[in-house]
């Protein structure tokens, strides 16, 4: 957490998201989109977004630039809308807002109508979501950032609902389950000029070490409820899910009608 950026002014409420993010610019002179403790999702969604952008970064995945954000209760009290939510201050979960960007909208599912121009990246994305079991991959849960020409920057956001649950539990987290059949992962894997990226970004997963993903795990604000033992599941989860890739992967593929 960077101790001296601090919000300075808040500019809206998101209008979208259960978890109710607000539009704040801290003092780096950047506005954030940032998800707060005590938020009606729950403050697990924090830290599965958190788990998230830190695993997609080590893999150099288009996760949305982030930080780990304090915000006082005298900043939260001045705030209407931040107040009848009942947002509790201390560490939040803050998204840079990626201005002109939009979401996957039907005219994207037209293959040649435009170009993805980290393209190369597709099949990270559909590996990271299969170890993460991440099953709310939609359409809004991406972005697209015009460049020019009809070509656009994809990056991956919202991973509230990462494990499978936006609220899992030491239990859920040994029950879940992994929809292979998501609209995006097939448009992705439509986009893909060679297949065999797919066991590329196979092997960079495969390859974090064990210890890597611990460090993530137990780097997990101390403010955001998750116990030791929570942790240990969760990072047991990890490895585990990770070592059963390579089935998955198998699976996936079958169902888009390949080998």
């Amino acid at each position: 957490m960077d101790l001296n950026l601090v919000p300075v002014q808040h500019i809206s409420c998101m209008p979208e998201g259960y978890s109710k993010p607000q539009l704040i610019q801290f003092s780096d002179g950047m506005s954030y989109v940032v998800k707060f403790k005590n938020n009606p999702t729950g403050t697990r969604v924090l830290v599965n977004e958190y788990v998230a952008a830190s695993l997609g970064q080590l893999l150099s995945l288009p996760v949305i630039p982030f930080q780990v954000v304090s915000v006082s209760n005298d900043f939260i009290k001045a705030i209407p809308e931040m107040v009848k939510s009942k947002f509790k201050s201390g560490s939040q979960f803050a998204s840079q807002y990626i201005e002109g960007s939009t979401y996957l909208t039907p005219d994207f599912f037209k293959i040649g109508s435009f170009r993805i121009h980290n393209q190369d990246i597709l099949a990270g994305v559909i590996l990271f979501d299969l170890w993460l079991s991440n099953t709310d991959r939609k359409e809004k849960n991406t972005l697209l950032k015009p460049l020019g020409a009809n070509e656009h920057y994809f990056y991956m956001m919202d991973h509230g609902r990462c494990f499978a649950d936006s609220n899992w539990t030491i239990k859920t987290l040994k029950n879940t389950k992994m929809n292979l059949n998501l609209k995006v992962h097939q448009w992705c894997y439509s986009l893909l000029k060679d297949r065999n990226a797919l066991n590329d970004y196979l092997v960079r997963i495969l390859s974090l070490s064990d210890e890597t993903i611990k460090q993530v795990v137990f780097s997990i604000p101390q403010d955001w409820d998750v116990s030791v033992a929570e942790r240990e599941a969760l990072l047991s989860h990890l490895i585990n899910t990770r070592n059963k890739l390579p089935d998955l992967l198998v699976k996936f593929k079958k169902l888009c009608g390949s080998s």
